[in-house]
């Protein structure tokens, strides 16, 4: 008897459906092989679907592959990585000012993403805001600097 390709998968993917948080890793972790941090269930759920499908149905051709590589390498859309730098973060000497709850607050830049703030050193401006208010602040939000 020949099984049917749609049945088989039909039944994989009620089994998948049925599956807890830790079951999912489980079969991310062998279908894809690598382990995985996601917690949505639902988005696991999918690409453990996806990928069984793919398996079965098979995925794309090498050629498919190429064209879509293609076309994201030269859409700026799809490129993930930051193209631009920030100006006020490499900008050696530029001051931020802020008023804060009767307080007057002063962070130098110093360049390559570095700041000065009562003569200690931090990363972003995003510590700073978060030093001076005790909570989490972005810090261009809180010095008021626009993209």
């Amino acid at each position: 008897m020949k099984n049917n390709k749609h049945a088989i998968i039909q039944r994989q993917l009620k089994t998948v459906e049925a599956m807890d948080i830790s079951a999912l890793r489980e079969k991310f972790l062998e279908l894809y092989g690598f382990e995985t941090t996601q917690t949505n269930m639902d988005n696991l759920r999918r690409r453990i679907m996806h990928r069984l499908q793919e398996f079965q149905f098979g995925g794309l051709t090498p050629e498919e592959e190429a064209i879509l590589a293609e076309r994201a390498d030269n859409d700026p859309l799809a490129m993930l990585d930051r193209t631009t730098k920030r100006k006020y973060s490499e900008t050696q000497g530029t001051k931020f000012i802020r008023e804060w709850r009767g307080d007057t607050y002063e962070v130098i830049a110093l360049g390559n993403k570095k700041f000065e703030f009562n003569g200690a050193n931090y990363k972003s401006l995003t510590a700073i805001a978060s030093k001076i208010t005790g909570t989490h602040w972005n810090g261009r939000q809180f010095f008021g600097v626009n993209r």
